[in-house]
Parts: structure tokens; sequence; C-alpha cells
């Protein structure tokens, strides 16, 4: 058996996500591939920039989303995902101390733990695994839940793995192979979320 969502739904659903206001593009240099479960980029760069949102056909009437902005790169480097999100603030970001050693280790040891929240729980992206933060030890260590979101807890995690806050909902993320980039490129970014 196979079904659809009719063209009258497609357009209703493209204007209910356009309702949402305002959605930011975040840019990242990262490695990863992009999951439903993420709910942050791979080593976000740059501030975030705004666009126009609006609804145009690519196979019914209004059944695709699409973002337009113009993202201008500060210093030479290599994009390899992006992100829309509704919030146009930066994530706090940091790395690994030390490596995580099983996927039921309950603690994570940041580099600059001062960096981070001390109001409690948050939600970070270590690699592909969402953790909650829950608390912290005041000094050195924070306790988190593991495999959050729907993720997957990973049974090891590398020293130096970047950690990044939740910092606004995330509504849509790609990767790619790269798009290298000088100081003062610009690139033109047409963002369609299409649905059939």
């Amino acid at each position: 058996m196979s079904g659809t969502i009719s063209s009258n739904t497609r357009s209703t659903i493209v204007n209910s996500l356009i309702s949402l206001g305002s959605q930011y593009l975040a840019v990242g240099v990262g490695s990863g591939v992009a999951s439903a479960t993420d709910v942050a980029l791979f080593s976000e760069v740059q501030t975030r920039i705004s666009g126009t949102v609006a609804p145009t056909t690519t196979t019914t009437s209004g059944d695709t989303y699409q973002w337009v902005g113009l993202f201008t790169s500060t210093a030479t480097q290599t994009l390899t995902n992006l992100g829309l999100f509704s919030t146009k603030g930066s994530p706090i970001q940091d790395t690994l101390s030390q490596q995580v050693n099983s996927n039921s280790q309950s603690f994570i040891i940041p580099i600059s733990y001062y960096s981070w929240p001390s109001s409690y729980p948050f939600n970070i992206q270590v690699s592909t695994e969402v953790m909650q933060v829950v608390s912290g030890n005041g000094s050195t260590t924070l306790y988190v839940n593991r495999g959050v979101n729907g993720s997957t807890a990973l049974s090891t995690i590398p020293a130096s793995t970047p950690i990044t806050q939740a910092s606004g909902q995330l509504l849509a993320k790609s990767n790619f192979t790269g798009l290298s980039l000088n100081t003062g490129d610009q690139v033109q970014f047409y963002i369609n979320i299409q649905l059939q």
C-alpha cells in the first residue's frame, strides 16, 4: 500500500512552517552526517544570518518552503554543514577534555567547564549524539543523560571532540562534502524544503 500527502495539505504545512517566523542560517566546519535527531551543527562558525522565507512551487502549488539569504565568509574556511534555526544567538561551544569510554558513562569533562550554564537541564550535541546536561560538580564535570532526542548513545567519543549547546530550535540541517571560501567571499543560499 502506498500513500501521499495531498497538494492542499502540502501547501498548508509549508504555510505553517512560514508562520513560525524568522529562521536564521548557521554554518559549520566540522565533520558528520546530518540526522533528524540533531540539535546543533558540527563546529558552528560565524554569526547566524537572517533571510527571507516564502512558499514556492516545485511539483504542486506551494509544496516547498524556501529560505533565501546572502552569506559573507569572515575567514578562509571550508563549510561542511548548515542549518536553519529559530534564534540568531550563537551556541556555547567547547571540546571534550577526556574521552567518553562507554555508552552508559553519565558524565563528560569539557575543557572550559565555566563557559557552560549553571541552570539545568539543557541539551548538547557531541558528535552525532545528543545529551541532556542535568547538573555539574561545580568545577570540572557535567552530568548527562545519554542518547536523548532519539539519538544513539555512542560507545566511545574521543577527547577533543567538539561539544555544542542547542541554541534555538533546528528546523533543517544538511551536510555536504565541502564549500571552500576565502575571507569576503559571498554565497547566495537558496534552501528548499519540499513536501512530497
